[in-house]
């Protein structure tokens, strides 16, 4: 099975999200990108839209950025396009492996994803390795890594809490 070929696997199960930008107390030119994806269907994307659209997923709903993100990913494994939104992705996960000094926006985000969405994450990044897209190196590209499946273990922690 192809990397494209598990994404679509592993997000089959998420819905159009009802809203896709999160509260703010400003309202500028990114939130009026984030609102330009409402109701579009992610396989219909293309990385023009992105491009023409980027800083959109940082405003994105859990619910949004978890539906959108296959999009994203899709588009950009192993370097296929370069992609606004799939350096951001990259930074965004670039993190301290301590929990507490993540931020609001990384967790509201990619906290709560299923296991098989964290893995085709971190295929997702794997797929970077060796390829002149990433600007970050491979560095950066072992932290992403690293924080996913630390999200992914921190999310698996609070399921089983919350089943306690």
């Amino acid at each position: 099975m192809t990397l494209l070929d598990k994404i679509q696997k592993a997000f089959a199960h998420r819905a159009k999200p009802q809203s896709v930008l999160e509260p703010t107390r400003f309202f500028g030119p990114d939130e009026q990108d984030t609102l330009w994806f409402t109701g579009r269907d992610w396989r219909e994307l293309s990385a023009e839209d992105w491009n023409q659209h980027h800083g959109a997923s940082i405003f994105f709903t859990h619910e949004a950025f978890a539906y959108y993100l296959p999009s994203i990913l899709s588009l950009s494994a192993g370097g296929r396009h370069d992609l606004i939104d799939a350096d951001s992705i990259i930074m965004s996960l670039d993190r301290s492996p301590t929990i507490a000094y993540w931020d609001e926006n990384l967790t509201r985000r990619f906290l709560g994803l299923t296991d098989k969405e964290y893995d085709v994450l971190k295929e997702w990044l794997l797929s970077f390795s060796g390829t002149d897209y990433v600007h970050y190196g491979d560095d950066a590209l072992t932290r992403a890594y690293e924080a996913v499946d630390l999200l992914q273990r921190e999310t698996g922690r609070i399921r089983r809490e919350n089943d306690a």
